[in-house]
């Protein structure tokens, strides 16, 4: 198993996955709102035409694998698309660049190290009763 595959699975086991929502508000999101149909956590964006407000965004699916969906932000809206899916790391450097490919990474990183922490202080306290 590679380094990426197990920071992968590791980074799986901290995060929630769900359906993106498709078009609706950013900040009171409904169940009857519409969705992307795949199940997955989002991981990064990227600005892609800033009149527009148009992005890409990276999401890392259930099964390990990525996910990009336009993305078009007024004000409080958001209206989205799948525009890839089922990439592996190297199809999404590919697609969204190297460098911004490392911030999928570092990200992932940063959520290990920060759920391992709050792991570390749940089991601290629990030892103190």
């Amino acid at each position: 198993m590679s380094d990426l595959e197990l920071l992968i699975k590791k980074v799986s086991r901290y995060v929630s996955f769900g359906q993106p929502v498709s078009s609706g508000s950013v900040i009171n999101q409904r169940i009857s709102d519409p969705r992307v149909p795949i199940s997955a956590c989002y991981m990064s964006m990227k600005l892609m035409n800033e009149q527009e407000h148009y992005y890409y965004e990276i999401w890392l699916k259930k099964e390990g694998m990525f996910a990009v969906t336009e993305a078009w932000y007024k004000e409080t809206t958001v209206s989205r698309s799948l525009l890839y899916d089922d990439l592996t790391y190297e199809q999404l450097a590919e697609v969204y660049g190297d460098e911004d490919s490392r911030t999928v990474i570092m990200r992932m990183n940063e959520i290990i190290k920060k759920s391992e922490n709050e792991d570390w202080h749940r089991m601290l306290g629990s030892r103190r009763v």
